[in-house]
């Protein structure tokens, strides 16, 4: 796309729009307070209740549960990047972008 992204996951939690935890949509980023200061670590919401994330440097990416107790405990946020930064547009919109390219 682009898009160049912050590295970390505190500079992302500045990017965006924040939402509301009911109103999370596939793609949205997640937060997380995992090292005692907000916004330590980040994942992308697949729906259902689930996000995925690499749990550690060096370790498998996995799928987690928000509702878990360690994760609803940890929650710190969400934002939602696609179409509110200029770039990165909902995937229906991409689909016909790039037919008509």
């Amino acid at each position: 796309t682009g898009v160049t992204l912050p590295p970390t996951a505190k500079e992302l939690a500045r990017v965006g729009a924040p939402i509301a935890r009911h109103a999370l949509e596939p793609g949205d980023l997640v937060f997380f307070d995992t090292r005692r200061f907000a916004f330590s670590h980040v994942g992308i919401y697949l729906g259902d209740g689930r996000f995925i994330h690499a749990p550690s440097r060096g370790s498998e990416v996995e799928i987690a549960e928000l509702g878990n107790a360690y994760w609803r405990k940890h929650f710190n946020g969400a934002r939602r990047l696609v179409g509110e930064l200029p770039g990165l547009v909902p995937t229906a919109e991409a689909a016909s972008l790039a037919a008509v390219r």
